[in-house]
């Protein structure tokens, strides 16, 4: 009788991925019936993997019947439940011990026999589905890779992609008595007529021999040939559509930089686009100047020119514009908010009426708030507003007058806020140009916006004076950053510390915005010193970090807390709090040799010091490349002229 016992486990007091309010036994047994077979798959998926992380108890007590499952062809989904196996040995392949069910190393050993068999099943997507499964088994790799190569070559063109690439996966654990042999079948695979098989082939070599240069001839043969439909497949993209892009995204190095150099001049449009996105995905973890210049070379030839134009305009500075043309002619079309944006970037003043007209209407195309996405790689997001304007200061003259209608109280309030925001950016180098608002912006004390407004008017200083009332009126009647951006802005315009020392003192502490407002008082705030020096050895990166930064306005100290996150990045452990960092370090009198032995050892690597995702990576890498490349320049030190990108 099938699922014999199912009944007999406690369910109940097993721990689940989500939350475990579900029917097991109801579950496992719906997938014998064709109508409730996938659905009741999807539940079983949810309940034992969610988002994986962890391996739940509940997940070695329901495998043999997973497993008894997938071998029944009385049961209509048998792919996805070995994708439901698949995802929970691959989990408890990478997580720590602590995060895996006590009982799932012998439940997996009880299991493994099941799966082998279903490599030989009569199903091609069965066989596809248990390669994956077995491709994460930490028992005996090379039982594995030897049941793989006795049966090549398989009918099914799935399968046979599959087992090159799951013994590419498998290569760096097997022993020494069956990795030379299937190292010597994967070259032969490579150097064999069939281009499909030969492409991934290399592929699998790549992935075994990690470091190793990569053989771009078979990959581009194979993409160049067209794509070979893969409908059981579970390493491989399904769709032919995806074949080229998720190839280029598996390579890396300079290998898989030659592919996509290559594909960036093919004359198929869907390589070449596929190749774009590929280039993105690389930029974003690697410096590699070779693409910016192919990509400048292919956007005239592709249908939808936005997603390379959003790489090179990630990479644009003031000091360093060599797309501002190639922008500018994208100003009109499809592409035309990238166009603004790098032209913006590229501090081209062609970039000033588009930035006009924009500002004049409350849908801009730009978002409002900056997204602080993970290393995942590329996607060609346009920057926030704030984003896009920062860089914008020297056309504050022109801009600002455009600005000043919106910061009345009955505007747009998300808009309102990001323009605040960028007038406060803008003031610290543009304090004249911002200053003509000092009306409005004293006007919005008396608004919900009155912190946002009181950080503008204290960048802008004493060319605030106007403000003063409204700002002694308000000292210590709000609460959190409200409070403390008010008494740092009185300070800032009138000079005197003693109303900021009597509000930011007590909240010392609570949260690292303090720290970074106290620290502008100078040697004012010499009385709280040893609480900065307590804060700066914090576990939290951004309250050490404006500890510190505070402690080296007030005493000099604090220099090596600001320059262990620049370290860290030799690591490779960049943090949001890097660039600031750097920018901080910009105000250090002399760093010792070791500190600028470090500062030059981060110019000098290529990986992008950024731990954000999307063109946000390329573009924050650069700007910490060109603050620590300046703080060199301060040095005397040998720097160059401007940061490779």
């Amino acid at each position: 009788m099938i699922f014999d016992g199912l009944d007999d486990i406690p369910w109940g007091e097993l721990t689940y991925a989500y939350n475990g309010d579900c029917d097991v036994p109801a579950l496992v047994r719906s997938l014998l019936v064709e109508e409730e077979a996938f659905a009741a798959a999807d539940e079983l998926l949810n309940e034992l993997f969610h988002q994986g992380g962890f391996v739940c108890t509940a997940a070695p007590a329901i495998l043999p019947f997973l497993v008894e499952a997938a071998g029944s062809p009385r049961v209509p989904c048998r792919p996805a439940v070995l994708e439901i196996i698949a995802l929970l040995a691959a989990t408890a392949a990478e997580v720590a011990p602590r995060w895996l069910a006590p009982e799932w190393p012998r439940a997996w050993t009880r299991a493994r026999p099941g799966l082998l068999a279903l490599l030989a099943d009569e199903n091609p997507a069965v066989r596809a589905a248990a390669i994956r499964t077995l491709g994460d088994d930490g028992d005996d790799p090379d039982e594995v890779a030897r049941a793989l190569l006795a049966g090549w070559p398989d009918p099914d063109v799935s399968v046979r992609t599959d087992t090159l690439l799951a013994l590419g996966h498998l290569a760096g654990r097997l022993s020494a008595a069956v990795l030379p042999e299937t190292l010597v079948f994967l070259r032969e695979q490579a150097d064999g007529a069939d281009v499909h098989h030969a492409m991934y082939a290399a592929l699998a070599l790549a992935k075994a021999l990690p470091g190793r240069p990569i053989r771009p001839a078979p990959i581009l043969a194979g993409l160049t040939a067209g794509p070979v439909a893969l409908p059981h497949s579970a390493f491989a993209a399904n769709d032919p559509a995806d074949v080229a892009r998720t190839v280029l995204l598996g390579l890396d190095g300079p290998g898989g930089d030659a592919v996509r150099l290559a594909l960036l001049a093919s004359p198929d449009q869907r390589l070449r686009a596929a190749a774009v996105s590929a280039a993105g995905d690389t930029l974003t973890r690697r410096r590699v100047p070779g693409l910016l210049t192919a990509l400048r070379g292919c956007v005239g030839g592709l249908d939808d020119p936005a997603r390379a134009l959003a790489i090179l305009a990630a990479h644009a500075r003031r000091e360093d514009a060599p797309d501002a043309d190639l922008m500018a002619a994208h100003l009109e079309g499809p592409a035309a908010y990238v166009a603004v944006w790098g032209l913006a970037w590229s501090g081209d003043d062609r970039a000033v009426p588009p930035l006009a007209r924009l500002l004049t209407g409350r849908k801009t195309g730009f978002p409002f708030h900056t997204v602080r996405g993970g290393r995942v790689g590329f996607w060609p997001r346009e920057p926030s507003l704030g984003e896009l304007l920062r860089p914008c200061a020297p056309w504050a003259g022109s801009l600002v007058p455009v600005i000043a209608p919106h910061l009345s109280a009955g505007s747009a309030g998300a808009f309102r806020r990001a323009l605040l925001e960028i007038l406060a950016t803008w003031a610290e180098t543009r304090t004249a140009d911002v200053a003509r608002v000092v009306p409005e912006l004293t006007a919005l004390l008396d608004h919900d916006d009155r912190g946002l407004a009181a950080r503008a008017l204290g960048e802008i200083g004493p060319g605030a004076a106007e403000a003063v009332p409204p700002l002694e009126r308000l000292l210590g009647a709000d609460e959190g950053q409200v409070a403390v951006e008010i008494a740092w802005a009185h300070f800032r315009v009138t000079g005197d510390p003693g109303p900021a020392l009597r509000v930011l003192g007590p909240r010392l502490g609570d949260n690292h915005h303090v720290a970074r407002r106290l620290g502008d008082l100078g040697p004012h705030a010499a009385a709280h010193v040893p609480t900065l020096r307590l804060l700066a050895g914090s576990g939290d990166d951004w309250t050490a970090h404006e500890a510190a930064h505070a402690l080296l306005k007030i005493t000099g100290e604090g220099v090596h807390v600001l320059m262990r996150p620049v370290s860290d990045l030799l690591e490779g452990r960049p943090s949001a709090v890097a660039p600031a960092a750097a920018r901080a370090l910009t105000g250090v009198g002399e760093l010792s040799r070791g500190h600028l032995a470090i500062i030059r050892a981060v110019l000098a690597d290529d990986r992008r010091h950024s731990d954000r995702g999307g063109v946000a990576a390329i573009s924050e890498d650069l700007e910490l490349r060109a603050l620590l490349a300046e703080r060199l320049r301060q040095e005397g030190g040998t720097s160059p002229a401007r940061p490779a990108l």
